[in-house]
């Protein structure tokens, strides 16, 4: 298995954009091969369509949808156990 999109999405706090990309892809553990989620995100440029600064990276859809609704609601990512966070969750 390589890459398989699963979900990706275009959030705005105030005037700035980011860009939430949620894959499956397969990774090499100590364990062995296995495949799972991966989030990743950036900030954008709306105007020019194009990734800026990377900002986060974390697992699989539930990452996805708390990650969109930090960056609607704050304008960042807190971190995973911060209760910003975890309140949507």
């Amino acid at each position: 298995m390589s890459e398989n999109r699963v979900w990706q999405s275009y959030v705005w706090h105030k005037d700035k954009c980011f860009f939430v990309s949620t894959i499956k892809r397969d990774f090499d553990t100590c364990a062995g091969r296995t495949s799972g989620d991966e989030t990743m995100t950036w900030e954008y440029d709306w105007d020019k369509t194009e990734r800026g600064k990377w900002i986060g990276q974390s697992g699989g859809v539930l990452d996805h949808q708390a990650t969109c609704q930090c960056l609607i609601k704050f304008g960042e990512i807190p971190d995973a156990d911060d209760e910003r966070y975890l309140r949507f969750r």
